[in-house]
């Protein structure tokens, strides 16, 4: 399987290089630091459970242009959702009749754009559970656990299936939902963490060990439920994380939030969020698509969303200061309006 990775970052040069260890032939299109990093030592990947490997420069390819992906059986998306249509419109003259586009983003409307701009290609939506970090110039660690998840649809199951075996083949779990829309709301749901993360400025195992950090996350998860179902979707769970019960869970006491957490993620001490990294890295955040899904879901259904709209004021100040506030959780609960 040739395996294309358009917008290779944290999460695609990581997908991209566990394929590539396992014999795929991957190129990842990514940027020039990227490939001058792999040219010189080749990309290491690891995990929250043991896994170490390197693969030698000449195990994977890294182009700068979307040309170089042109002939791939299937290609990866793993741009932020903000250059989803840039990165689709590049793409459109080098994709092959039938090949097989995922969607592994956040947010919920990149496949939809991605149907748009390349007609020819099927395309599916995805899903990715855990976090990765870059933790050096080709070095790239998961830090939490969970499957992948890639739409199920009757018309390119077969397509999708081959997908999740040559992943599952690779050690990166992968599992076919028939409901990936309210899969991907779930993961909204669940996503609206990264920005009491990137606003907190500490690792997510000492996040969420903090309850009034978590209380911040369950007043935007609690106010972004009651939206979602108002809007008239739906939420599910890829895994154990139950997106409804999240707020209840985050809200308890420290001592019942660890036992009850135990059994649903494990996160290592080097895991934070990707949009903590983008704010470190005076790059352009997500916020937009997750917590400002849910104000613009809001304002399209004559809802509030003021904890959300908060949060999406306080991201957008970070930004345009290139750096995490560092904001205390009683900071952060007054800031949103939380007693």
């Amino acid at each position: 399987m040739r395996v294309g990775v358009a917008g290779a970052g944290s999460i695609g040069a990581y997908l991209g290089a566990r394929l590539a260890a396992d014999g795929h032939e991957v190129v990842l299109l990514g940027r020039q630091r990227l490939a001058d990093a792999v040219a010189d030592q080749g990309v290491r990947v690891s995990d929250l459970n043991g896994h170490d490997s390197q693969v030698p420069p000449d195990g994977i390819r890294v182009v700068t242009e979307p040309g170089g992906l042109e002939g791939c059986d299937v290609i990866l998306v793993t741009t932020k959702s903000h250059d989803t249509r840039a990165m689709a419109e590049s793409l459109a003259p080098f994709v092959t009749e039938g090949a097989t586009v995922i969607s592994f983003q956040n947010g919920v409307r990149n496949p939809a754009i991605l149907r748009e701009c390349l007609a020819q290609a099927n395309v599916l939506a995805g899903m990715v559970p855990y976090n990765v970090v870059w933790a050096g110039p080709a070095h790239f660690h998961q830090g939490t656990s969970g499957s992948l998840v890639i739409e199920r649809r009757d018309d390119a199951e077969h397509l999708a299936k081959a997908v999740a075996e040559a992943l599952t083949g690779a050690g990166l779990a992968a599992v076919l939902n028939p409901r990936i829309e309210a899969v991907q709301w779930g993961k909204l749901v669940v996503n609206l963490n990264n920005a009491t993360n990137a606003l907190s400025g500490v690792p997510l195992q000492a996040q969420l060990a903090d309850r009034d950090y978590r209380r911040v996350t369950a007043a935007a998860q609690r106010e972004a439920l009651a939206v979602i179902r108002a809007g008239g979707k739906s939420v599910r769970a890829a895994g154990p994380l139950l997106p409804t019960l999240m707020p209840l869970v985050l809200s308890a006491p420290d001592w019942l939030f660890r036992i009850v957490a135990r059994g649903m993620v494990r996160i290592d001490p080097q895991a934070r969020s990707s949009m903590w990294e983008d704010l470190t890295r005076g790059r352009r955040t997500e916020i937009d698509y997750l917590n400002g899904e849910i104000v613009r879901l809001a304002d399209e259904t004559g809802q509030a969303a003021p904890v959300n709209a908060a949060i999406c004021r306080l991201v957008r100040d970070a930004e345009a200061a290139q750096a995490s506030p560092q904001l205390s959780a009683a900071a952060l609960l007054t800031a949103i309006g939380v007693a």
